[in-house]
């Protein structure tokens, strides 16, 4: 196989979404390095990181003339969103470098920049030099994109309040993140410490607790509070808000409104 007709069936791999065949094309000990991401990863790490990459649905090709530097061929390419009749819309250009050992790939590396910026050769030696230095990445989720999907979670969860919505699923919510499933889930275990369903509850209950505040004249306010955060059932939040407070929704809201309703009141003289 020559190179050029290596990096066609690699692109087209790609562009197909194919695993089997990306991981044909790669030698079992094959490593892959993510310069913007700084990740580092190999073995079944790997296979973890590629079938998100793939899951992530850009379409890719290559520009220019495919460069021979040692044991390595390096290309450019463009990454486009994809639609249903093919590329659209350019969405970053990068380079690749591919390492060979007896035509099988050893070592991706993978750099984000403009072509017009950084000639190919010298991103060829860049990934010569670097790859596999860099730590490695579980579950092919480095600590650079882990905090960016960390900070877009947050913002989702405080400033779009997601959790209100009772049916809200993990994949929904991967999906509003932009990340894969697993990915959000190595996420709030490893950075919340808990559980997708705790998670959400957590935030429930914080929401709960402030409309239990709320002034109302109407005798099921409790329930509307539990409808009204994200709770299917009045049980199930009466349960998990006592564990969370030490005593019941309705118990929470006498006391506490008794508190606001004394420090409203005129001091006598």
């Amino acid at each position: 196989m020559n190179m050029e007709q290596l990096v066609d069936d690699y692109i087209d791999a790609w562009n197909r979404q194919n695993l089997d065949r990306l991981l044909e094309l790669m030698d079992k000990r094959a490593t892959f390095y993510d310069a913007y991401w700084m990740e580092y990863c190999a073995g079944k790490d790997l296979t973890h990181y590629l079938r998100d990459a793939l899951d992530e649905g850009y379409w890719f090709q290559t520009t220019g003339n495919i460069i021979l530097v040692e044991n390595s061929v390096a290309f450019r390419y463009t990454a486009h969103k994809r639609t249903d009749s093919g590329p659209g819309p350019i969405l970053y250009n990068g380079a690749e470098v591919l390492t060979l050992r007896e035509h099988k790939i050893v070592s991706v590396s993978d750099y984000y920049c403009n072509p017009a910026q950084a000639e190919l050769t010298e991103v060829a030696r860049l990934a010569t030099k670097r790859h596999g230095k860099m730590r490695h990445a579980k579950s092919g989720l480095g600590s650079l994109k882990a905090l960016h999907f960390k900070n877009v979670l947050s913002d989702i969860m405080d400033q779009d309040k997601v959790y209100l919505d009772a049916e809200l699923t993990l994949s929904q919510l991967a999906g509003q993140v932009g990340c894969s499933v697993d990915n959000l889930s190595q996420v709030i275990s490893s950075d919340y410490g808990t559980s997708f369903q705790n998670f959400l509850d957590q935030y429930r209950m914080r929401y709960a607790s402030e409309l239990l505040l709320e002034e109302s004249e109407d005798p099921n306010y409790v329930f509307q509070v539990a409808l009204r955060s994200g709770f299917r059932s009045i049980e199930s939040f009466n349960n998990l808000f006592r564990k969370q407070f030490g005593e019941t929704p309705t118990d929470y809201r006498l006391h506490h409104r008794q508190d606001i309703d004394s420090a409203g009141e005129p001091l006598m003289h």
